[in-house]
């Protein structure tokens, strides 16, 4: 440390530049210990600095987080009740699949471009330009606000049943209070979400292990828990759907289980390395919630009679060995999810309103503090969870979400496929043209090395010609591949032109055009004496 000061300190020139650097020093000394004496009380709660995260502080706990959603607490029972143990694991693999095939073209796009810090919108701008990007990127921003509706509708919805309320007008209530109370933490900055995530994350774990142990510890048949046994299992196999419901529709309710997968390239601004953090935690968090989403499954349908799978939302919490530790998992889940579509959205929105796509957001496009939080798109996004929040029933608001997010994923696929094309295009022509004109080159070198020589100035003169035109021909050979077409284009473009002037010249009165030759044979004339005195025209 000591020696890289010194080395500092001599690059500085004079004694001035000497003086700002141990001013420099002296700042932050001063700023060190002036933390250090601070009490604990006049810690500042807003932080607004910037900080950076890694893999499994930053893209593992934020996935994780926003998978373990609402859908998997609520809405597993629902599906297993509906279409069985076989046809509920296919479709629980088909959705992560889908997310799967999503993240590895995320990560494909993230390593041929650099993405900045706009996520999915700048992934999809930077390959399929930003009028395109915009138009995904907004539709991923309203995605995102009706998951934080769903998400916020679960958590309320769960609290009504433990209060026993079956108004709906509570469930919206609820929901309301909730989101203010959300918005409030995230207008305090990026670092507080974090490191809350980390602690819910453990707590999230622990109401798994509770589900996973009660399911081997207790029974309660008056609920439909009525324990392992081969007869059930075989009953709860095959898909039974109630009426008015079908795959597609378990689907539709159940994809946005995943859609947290891309919370990690929403972050990609705040990662330290995004390249080596976003690859890693992503495909982490995938395998972890597959393999946890087909343990709920299983369990779920071996232990607890369709009836009571279809028609309970909260038998999971009724198998679990301390249904308050699950309800805890549940309001967790809940809320650190809205959380993360709420800090997500609207940086998105900030990225599309900076970049001037829709001129009418350039307004949002402001941050406030070195971190640039986007307190205006922050208050907008939270208008539309709000508006989605007064429907105040998951299963309407699931297909909606599922909808947005499907067609941004297709999005990133297609963006990963087209770069990917035009990449293996770009590479392969560059091979063949460099082997094709390798052997092609012209027998003189590209550029001579004159020889110092005193000779008359046409010598050098016809030797710097040839050489020039050497070049051009070499030059030629080389992009003949790129430039044939255009040339002809040119050529056909300047013969237009010519023939067009010849037009105009053609429709001159007759006095100009007897001036234009006049002047036309003196031009003539000057040349020829000049000819005829040096005898060695100039090319």
């Amino acid at each position: 440390g000591g020696a890289n000061v010194e080395e500092t300190m001599l690059s500085w020139s004079g004694a001035r530049s000497e003086g700002l650097v141990q001013e420099l020093f002296h700042e932050e000394a001063q700023q060190v210990s002036q933390r250090q004496t601070k009490p604990w009380w006049k810690i500042q709660l807003f932080v607004w600095e910037p900080v950076l995260f890694g893999t499994w502080d930053g893209v593992f706990t934020s996935c994780m987080i926003n998978i373990f959603g609402v859908v998997l607490f609520l809405r597993t029972g629902w599906l297993v009740g509906n279409t069985g143990i076989v046809m509920g694991m296919f479709l629980v693999s088909f959705v992560v699949l889908v997310a799967l095939v999503t993240v590895l073209s995320g990560i494909g796009v993230c390593e041929k471009c650099s993405i900045g810090s706009g996520g999915v919108y700048s992934m999809i701008s930077t390959v399929l330009g930003g009028q395109v990007g915009g138009t995904i990127g907004l539709l991923y921003i309203f995605g995102q606000c009706v998951a934080g509706a769903m998400y916020i509708t679960g958590f309320a919805e769960s609290i009504a049943d433990v209060l026993s309320l079956s108004n709906i007008w509570a469930v919206r209530g609820i929901s309301l209070a909730v989101l203010l109370g959300l918005l409030g933490i995230n207008l305090a900055g990026v670092k507080w979400i974090i490191r809350l995530q980390l602690l819910l994350l453990f707590l999230l774990a622990v109401s798994t292990l509770d589900f996973v142990i009660g399911s081997f510890t207790h029974l309660d048949p008056e609920h439909g828990f009525v324990g392992y046994s081969g007869e059930l299992m075989f009953n709860n196999t095959l898909p039974d759907y109630s009426q008015g419901e079908t795959f597609f529709t378990v689907f539709g309710v159940f994809f946005p289980a995943a859609t947290g997968v891309m919370a990690g390239f929403n972050m990609s601004g705040d990662l330290q390395k995004p390249s080596s953090n976003i690859p890693l935690g992503s495909l982490a968090a995938i395998g972890t919630s597959w393999f946890l989403y087909m343990v709920f499954v299983f369990l779920l349908g071996a232990i607890c009679t369709r009836q009571s799978l279809r028609y309970d939302f909260l038998i999971a919490e009724k198998v679990s060995l301390v249904g308050f530790l699950f309800l805890l998992g549940l309001y967790i889940s809940s809320l650190a999810s809205c959380m993360g579509g709420l800090y997500g959205a609207p940086r998105i929105l900030q990225c599309i309103a900076q970049e001037n796509v829709v001129p009418m957001l350039a307004f949002l496009g402001r941050g406030k503090g070195p971190n640039k939080t986007p307190v205006a798109a922050i208050c907008l996004t939270s208008l539309i969870t709000m508006a989605f929040v007064f429907i105040g029933q998951v299963n309407v608001l699931a297909p909606i979400v599922t909808i947005n997010f499907m067609l941004t994923y297709i999005a990133v696929d297609y963006s990963y496929f087209s770069l990917s094309l035009s990449h293996n295009i770009q590479q392969k022509p560059d091979e063949t043209q460099m082997g094709a004109a390798r052997p092609a080159h012209s027998s003189q070198p590209l550029i001579f090395n004159k020889p110092p020589s005193r000779a008359a100035d046409g010598v050098i003169q016809s030797r710097s010609n040839g050489t020039l035109l050497e070049f051009k021909k070499d030059m030629d050979q080389l992009f003949k591949p790129f430039f044939s077409e255009p040339s002809t284009c040119k050529r056909e473009g300047a013969e237009d032109l010519t023939q067009k002037v010849k037009g105009k010249k053609a429709k001159k009165p007759a006095k100009q055009t007897l001036q234009d030759s006049f002047l036309l044979d003196l031009h003539h004339d000057a040349p020829l004496v000049q000819y005829g005195r040096d005898e060695t025209p100039e090319p």
